[in-house]
């Protein structure tokens, strides 16, 4: 090992045997960004400017624009007094008597009509009771008010639609000893009954 000291600056070593890092600031000038060109400067002086003059626009016109309309509200269902109510169900349950009265008389509904002897007569007759179930349906549904009680509405539906099939059925030929025609016959008789009831 030599006696002299090594030249050069002494540097202190870390733990880990090597120089450590040097702190403090560094001595000398700051190095500052050169100044944009004169030209460069007012081209983005520029832009900005209408930047923010879009921008106001675009407040401007979003703060006059108007507000669309609120989304239609679903109406109530309306509502009836006693009184309404009541008068409603007479005027219904009178023209139901009235039309069980025809059915019974004129159509295969009720107990069937003496029939005729005379072809000519005996057509004419069916053409009654075919006239009765189509009349006597629509009178039934032209007598139901809003104020009507469902249950009675429900029931002037039914019998209506029980006619008109009834009535369609023997337009085309369709007989009663048709099932089908059995059966609508069977529902109407079986109708009339239950919506009487709801009219007491």
């Amino acid at each position: 090992m030599s006696e002299n000291p090594p030249s050069g600056p002494m540097h202190e070593h870390g733990t880990s045997g090597f120089p450590s890092a040097p702190t403090g600031f560094q001595s000398g000038p700051p190095t500052w960004q050169p100044a944009p060109p004169k030209g460069q400067s007012r081209g983005l002086t520029y832009v900005a400017l209408a930047i923010a003059v879009i921008a106001t626009v675009l407040a401007i016109v979003g703060w006059f624009r108007p507000t669309p309309p609120p989304p239609p509200s679903h109406p109530s269902a309306p509502t009836y007094t006693e009184q309404q109510i009541a008068d409603a169900k007479a005027r219904a349950c009178g023209a139901l008597n009235l039309v069980n009265k025809a059915a019974i008389q004129n159509s295969g509904t009720g107990a069937p009509p003496q029939q005729s002897a005379d072809p000519a007569m005996a057509e004419a007759q069916a053409a009654g009771s075919r006239l009765s179930l189509v009349a006597g349906a629509w009178y039934l549904r032209d007598h139901l008010d809003p104020a009507t009680p469902e249950p009675i509405a429900a029931a002037f539906r039914h019998i209506s639609q029980i006619m008109l099939d009834l009535a369609e059925n023997y337009l085309v030929g369709i007989q009663n000893a048709d099932p089908a025609q059995a059966d609508l016959i069977k529902q109407g008789n079986a109708a009339f009954p239950q919506a009487l009831e709801l009219c007491k």
